[in-house]
């Protein structure tokens, strides 16, 4: 194990929780455990069946020491310093949700030139809409999908220390992810960059399995916290993280150690939903 700092995920996450919204503190109300081992498996196999992975979670390593160099801020303080966390076993999509499987849960949801397919990813919706259509999908299904927190992203993206998802050092390579200009025989005329559908095979999956780990959009992540304000105010609002880059950003702006910050009631075509769920036969165990 490293010398960087060690935090306890579980812990800070239940800590964290009590600043949650009833809406966000909802998707924690998990089902109840398995009560045998068969019906663990039994919630496994849906999973796999969905199209899950399993991470096996454990040390998991974030942040840098100095951050990406910026004019305003100096060093991009919002990734450092590294940290470490020890994460329990869960499942995560190998797929962003589609524009297909969100207008289930919203009819009028509007596709934009830049992701217009069923099969590419939904967005331009805000982060408590996302939200809501995980609430809606375990009304649904009786299971208990959420957004990834951040250490659940970096889990599942990036081994130990990588700063990118396909590669553990160096620069990353061209088409290994939707970013500026990467595909531009995909994007629709008039546009400079734009989506690919999920599940496109000229985009390698990472070492996990997941299709687009970073690049095509940026995704949720679970939680929001408030800014302190300017001018006098008590607050300039709310804020959650996305990660993961997005299809407008350099191969450099979709490591996977670059944070995004979008304001809670925003709404981008860059911006879209991977789901996660607890590992069954971790919580029968438990």
């Amino acid at each position: 194990m490293s010398n960087w700092e060690k935090r306890h995920y579980e812990q800070e996450f239940f800590e964290y929780g009590e600043g949650l919204s009833a809406k966000e503190k909802a998707l924690l109300n998990f089902p109840e455990s398995p009560k045998s081992l068969e019906s663990a498996i039994e919630r496994k196999n849906i999973l796999l069946s969905l199209g899950f992975v399993r991470c096996e979670g454990g040390p998991t390593l974030m942040g840098n020491e100095l951050g990406l160099p910026c004019s305003i801020e100096g060093q991009r303080q919002n990734e450092t310093p590294k940290r470490e966390f020890e994460l329990p076993p869960f499942y995560i999509a190998k797929y962003t949700v589609t524009n297909a499987e969100f207008e289930l849960f919203d009819p009028n949801h509007s596709r934009t030139n830049t992701s217009k397919g069923d099969r590419n990813p939904a967005t331009c919706m805000t982060y408590g809409k996302a939200v809501g259509f995980a609430l809606w999908l375990n009304k649904q299904t009786g299971l208990a999908f959420s957004l990834p927190t951040e250490p659940q992203f970096l889990s599942a993206v990036a081994p130990y220390g990588w700063a990118y998802s396909n590669k553990s050092e160096g620069v990353p390579d061209r088409h290994t992810q939707n970013n500026y200009k990467a595909f531009r025989d995909a994007y629709p005329d008039g546009e400079k960059g734009a989506t690919l559908e999920v599940d496109d095979p000229r985009v390698p999956l990472n070492h996990l399995g997941l299709s687009h780990a970073t690049g095509n959009v940026s995704i949720f992540t679970f939680g929001h916290y408030l800014t302190p304000g300017h001018w006098g105010s008590a607050s300039d609002g709310a804020y959650t993280v996305v990660v993961g880059g997005n299809f407008r950003l350099c191969p450099f702006g979709t490591r996977t150690v670059t944070r995004g910050i979008l304001d809670v009631t925003g709404v981008v075509d860059t911006v879209g939903i991977r789901l996660v769920h607890p590992d069954p036969e971790y919580m029968f165990r438990k």
